[in-house]
């Protein structure tokens, strides 16, 4: 994808570099971090690779591997066994990962990783580039287990073809939040600052630290590592532990890369040229003087430069912002953009679920336009989320499969009814339209709930989700439904933001943003060095 260059070709024309840049690169999606059964969690790799497939460009399924400073604490023996369990469950199972990972879909392209658990240093999830690798052999008996150690201070990630990348930063150092004094960029070019656990952007950011394992603490933030002079680039994973690469909501990564293939996409990720996104896949790119994100820009003294950031989302945004030294310096709502005369363009989302808490429901829905056009489509998958991994998967899994074809969309999943009236279960899409007046959208969708098939068969002219949504229910009251929201015009659905600044050396700036329905993402930093 690489919708700016569609949507901003009239501010790109006079900034041919951004313009050349941005026609040499196009816009991937992917989830480097997260967990199945392979070591402990739930949900099967099988499952875990179909599951990327349906919305993900690249992905990585993560064995835990080993706790070196596990015993430094006290810490219940009911946990110990099942992480000691877990770490010989990957080696066992390794050949198998491997196999099953290079069989992977071609278009959802597989990177290996494992994870480390470290109280002193934070946790770092292993990326390496080629498939086929080995397991690292185990300490010698009685020997401290210092690779982990070894690693950040010897990897150099584009000579190596691996990096380190630390998650879950935020928690206070000593509890599995990042160690600072151990961080090297070379072997780190990315941190991952968004997962399920929460955001650690900021100790403000949302979503908040509420794991099991405790609040965001002091320093331990991307702005935190910023203002103390690291550079790194940021990513976002779901950390997900049932099988469920890329779950919604949870936290992916964005990238620019030069192609769809392994040798890209690795560049991409050392080059620092990648965003944290919590859901949406939300195309955002920021210049420096025509510099991209992620990259250092060297000059002396103090200098006037040009901020320039686009962003094309899939929904509403409420707002753009440029953040020099951790502070906003310049702000921008598209969503106070009104609907324009010609705003027969923008964005429909679709959402299937709710009903009596932890009844489940099959769906089989397909939606067709008449008299318009569907130019694209983003699936907003959800696995069921599972915090801790001791806890029990709730019910029979079937992977959610999405489908675009023409001016046919077809989603078949299932769904289970909101377990708190704060946690979102539900399944859905969303369709960029286009539509004259006399356009309608038709559902179609059947739910197979409490043992009974329940049919829809729904039409809405476009005009009339113009100001307001639609909800259909499967049978009555507190059953399954469907929401169709509002139409979100084009204009206040993507947005730009073009300001000047003083800087000098040590200065650091990057951008973030924020949709209605509470997407945020954040892009790489841009350095004055």
């Amino acid at each position: 994808m690489n919708r700016i260059l569609h949507y901003f070709s009239k501010s790109l024309a006079n900034r041919t570099r951004q313009k050349d840049w941005l026609e040499n690169h196009q816009f991937l999606v992917g989830d480097l971090h997260n967990h199945c059964n392979i070591s402990y969690g739930h949900g099967d790799l099988e499952d875990a690779i179909a599951f990327a497939s349906e919305q993900l460009d690249f992905f990585s399924v993560t064995g835990h591997f080993a706790w070196p400073d596990m015993e430094d604490k006290t810490i219940p023996i009911e946990v110990q066994d099942y992480h000691r369990a877990g770490f010989t469950r990957l080696r066992e199972q390794w050949d198998h990962y491997m196999q099953l990972l290079e069989n992977a879909p071609r278009h959802c392209i597989p990177f290996p990783s494992y994870e480390y658990h470290s109280f002193e240093a934070g946790d770092y999830t292993i990326v390496h580039k080629h498939l086929g690798i080995k397991l690292p052999d185990p300490p010698e008996q009685q020997e401290k287990d210092e690779r982990l150690m070894m690693l950040l201070a010897s990897t150099q990630a584009s000579k190596d073809d691996m990096f380190c990348m630390p998650h879950h930063i935020g928690y206070k150092q000593g509890y599995r939040g990042i160690g600072w004094d151990y961080y090297h960029p070379d072997a780190s070019p990315i941190i991952e600052i968004v997962s399920m656990h929460g955001s650690a952007e900021s100790l403000e950011a949302s979503p908040k630290y509420l794991h099991t394992m405790g609040p965001r603490s002091g320093m331990n933030t991307m702005q935190g590592g910023l203002a103390q002079g690291y550079r790194f680039g940021v990513a976002g994973s779901s950390d997900h532990h049932n099988a469920s690469p890329g779950s919604y909501g949870c936290g992916r990564t964005g990238l620019w890369s030069t192609d769809r293939n392994r040798e890209a996409i690795w560049e991409a990720l050392c080059n620092r040229q990648t965003l944290a996104l919590t859901g949406d896949p939300m195309e955002l790119m920021m210049f420096l003087d025509d510099h991209p994100m992620g990259c250092g820009y060297d000059f002396s003294g103090k200098r006037h430069v040009s901020v320039d950031a686009y962003v094309a989302g899939y929904t509403v945004i409420d707002r753009i912002e440029i953040l020099k030294n951790n502070n906003v310096i310049d702000r921008v709502h598209p969503s106070d953009q009104g609907q324009s005369h010609h705003g027969s363009r923008g964005f429909l989302d679709f959402a299937f679920g709710w009903g009596e808490k932890h009844s489940t429901c099959q769906w089989e829905a397909t939606i067709t336009i008449e008299n318009g056009v569907i130019h694209s489509a983003s699936p907003r998958l959800r696995g069921e989320d599972i915090v801790d991994p001791l806890d029990d998967s709730e019910g029979t899994r079937i992977i959610p499969h999405f489908t675009k074809s023409g001016n046919i969309v077809s989603l078949h999943c299932s769904t289970r009814g909101n377990p708190t009236a704060t946690t979102d279960t539900t399944q859905g899409f969303s369709l960029e339209v286009e539509g004259s007046k006399a356009c309608v959208i038709h559902i179609q969708a059947t739910g197979f709930w409490h043992g009974e098939l329940n049919h829809l068969d729904e039409s809405y002219p476009l005009s009339s989700l113009a100001c307001t949504s639609q909800v259909a229910y499967l049978r009555g009251f507190v059953s399954p439904a469907i929401s169709i929201s509002y139409f979100h015009p084009m204009q206040q659905c993507i947005g730009e933001v073009h300001t000047e600044v003083d800087v000098e050396a040590g200065d650091f700036l990057y951008a973030r943003v924020f949709t209605g329905n509470g997407d945020t993402a954040w892009s790489s930093p841009c350095w004055v060095q």
